[in-house]
């Protein structure tokens, strides 16, 4: 009897589940079809429609922020190109298309001078998404384990010093594929980092309206947030500078 209901919750669950992922793919294609005859308020309902039922993936926000785009919201579709890139930092046309987007924000704010190696370091991380270095560090340990052994076999020195030093090589590559990839999936469950969504959000010097207002940002402007304080978050822009400006004028990526 045990069994029978065991079994029963399992097929009732794969039935639930099967629904679950029809339906989806039925919204995705309404999505999908209202985007190419230019309906984009469609697209737009149908996709945040995905994004409320659970869904999230790098293409589901790429194609939100497509449809964003094409209707001139700046604000929310560089919101949604920044979450697609989180979840997947080596998508070219996410990236892209987040450019273009830039270009049409009114703030053009200066960033903090950086290392050339530590944006050499960032550029590389991002070029791969997490599960690919994942990957690769699995490589990286079975051939160092693999010239451990030939190394151990050898009787030549020459080329037991070569093994040695090619295993070596190859457990450092583990180690940095391995950071990369720990590193990038810690960022894409961070909440730290957000985007203007409303035309203008006044930064003030405290967390409250009658503070003083020490600059202004518009949409589509990144910012990094520091503390929050009630509805009020304490926020800093790529040039350093920081205020409170209220929780409702941004959107965590």
């Amino acid at each position: 009897m045990a069994m029978k209901k065991i079994f029963a919750a399992f097929a009732l669950s794969i039935l639930v589940w099967c629904g679950a992922m029809a339906q989806t793919a039925s919204i995705w294609k309404s999505a999908e079809d209202a985007y190419a005859m230019g309906d984009f308020d469609g697209a737009i309902k149908n996709y945040e429609s995905l994004l409320s039922s659970g869904a999230s993936s790098a293409s589901l926000f790429y194609n939100l922020g497509n449809a964003y785009y094409r209707k001139g919201i700046i604000g929310k579709s560089i919101l949604n190109y920044e979450r697609a890139l989180k979840l997947d930092p080596s998508d070219d046309d996410a990236r892209h298309n987040l450019e273009l987007a830039r270009t049409q924000t009114l703030d053009k704010i200066d960033n903090v001078p950086e290392f050339i190696l530590f944006s050499w370091v960032r550029n590389l991380r991002i070029s791969l998404s997490s599960n690919t270095w994942a990957v690769l560090s699995l490589v990286f340990l079975a051939v160092a384990l693999a010239l451990l052994l030939l190394f151990n076999f050898s009787r030549r020195s020459s080329s037991r010093k070569l093994f040695f030093i090619i295993a070596m090589i190859c457990l450092l590559l583990l180690v940095l594929s391995y950071l990369f990839s720990l590193s990038l999936a810690r960022q894409a469950g961070s909440s730290d980092t957000a985007i203007v969504v409303e035309n203008i959000g006044s930064v003030k010097s405290a967390p409250a309206a009658g503070g003083n207002s020490i600059f202004v940002l518009h949409e589509g402007t990144k910012v990094k947030i520091l503390e929050k304080v009630q509805d009020w978050s304490r926020v800093e822009i790529s040039d350093g500078r920081q205020g409170w400006i209220k929780s409702s004028d941004i959107e965590i990526i």
